[in-house]
């Protein structure tokens, strides 16, 4: 379920990163390396010594026409120790890389996978809701005509709906807000009449509005009165001053949402904040968004529950956003879900 938005909504803190700790293994590279590193430092600058020392007498002998044997010596010594330096730093570095090639997995990594393991995990289903019971259960599911969310619950809903609409008293209902521009207010106007004065028609209309928002051509497929629709529609709109609310933004939630008050009184009742929620016996329950897990929330508010409780819906959760029931359905299990507009 949903909440109602508030004005100045926060970003949750980036969670902030700790420095990785060194294996024993690690260490003891890094001391073998220094190790390594001061030996080959301590020999250049003894041989390096030796050079600046011949290097004074080489001066002298220069003069004289001639290279001193010490001073050829003093730079054999300085090569041969940067060969043998050289040669075991490369030693060093190719038995580093040997043991990543052999597949050992650095501390930190180590560390950290427990954490992503855990993260994947999938989330334990929960208890069936805790619902009050009644012999024919009243569930209304309230939402806005163009939410994502709202969408995707009906996609779940309506299959709940055509099973046990003779049993229970089911409906759609209007959150008391619009988030969605000028076309969700006049959607929710539209809708709300067809439910209203036209019942019969109205799951063959969502079902098809649920697909394609093609609010023109679901009309004709249901097979709507199109003259019962305007007069409705005209009515409503006088009656809750729906327009003239949306005309007038110092009205608006927050100043930023016109108002849609048709359901006003049962979310004030319900604590209704958002779309998509979900309401069993006047009771808000939060349930996965496939048509068993909302199957089994309205057969749990039944004294006696119907055989058709007995029949099996999808498990899978539908996509949000417009498109055919079972369109892009991912098997969710019954995780509740809490995405919706106004959250």
């Amino acid at each position: 379920m949903a909440r109602r938005p508030h004005p100045n909504e926060e970003m949750a803190p980036e969670s902030g990163e700790q420095d990785p700790q060194q294996t024993p293994d690690a260490e003891q590279h890094e001391h073998a390396e220094h190790k390594a590193s001061h030996g080959t430092h301590a020999a250049a600058h003894r041989a390096s010594h030796a050079v600046h020392k011949e290097a004074h007498k080489e001066t002298e002998a220069r003069a004289e026409g001639a290279f001193s044997p010490g001073f050829l010596q003093a730079v054999a010594l300085v090569l041969g120790v940067l060969v043998i330096a050289s040669a075991y730093m490369l030693g060093f570095q190719y038995g580093k890389l040997s043991v990543l090639e052999q597949g050992a997995v650095p501390s930190t990594v180590q560390a950290a996978a427990p954490a992503a393991q855990q993260a994947a995990a999938p989330a334990a289903t929960p208890p069936p809701p805790s619902v009050t019971k009644s012999a024919k259960p009243t569930v209304e599911l309230f939402v806005m005509s163009y939410c994502p969310y709202g969408l995707q619950m009906e996609k779940a809903y309506i299959p709940a709906w055509k099973l046990l609409g003779s049993k229970a008293d089911m409906s759609i209902k209007w959150v008391d807000y619009s988030m969605h521009g000028l076309k969700e207010v006049q959607e929710n106007i539209r809708q709300y009449c067809i439910q209203k004065e036209q019942p019969s028609k109205y799951l063959a209309y969502l079902t098809c509005f649920d697909a394609s928002t093609d609010t023109a051509s679901c009309q004709q497929q249901a097979g709507i009165d199109a003259a019962q629709l305007a007069t409705c529609y005209n009515a409503t709109d006088a009656q809750f001053g729906i327009m003239a609310g949306y005309n007038d933004q110092s009205t608006w939630l927050n100043g930023q949402f016109p108002q849609f008050n048709i359901d006003k009184q049962l979310n004030d009742q319900y604590g209704v904040q958002g779309s998509p929620t979900l309401v069993i016996n006047g009771k808000q329950v939060n349930v996965a968004r496939s048509a068993e897990a909302v199957k089994e929330a309205i057969c749990a508010a039944f004294n006696n529950p119907p055989s058709e409780c007995n029949t099996a819906l999808s498990t899978s959760q539908e996509a949000a956003g417009p498109g055919a029931i079972g369109a892009g359905a991912t098997p969710a299990g019954n995780a509740a879900a809490a995405a919706g507009c106004g959250s």
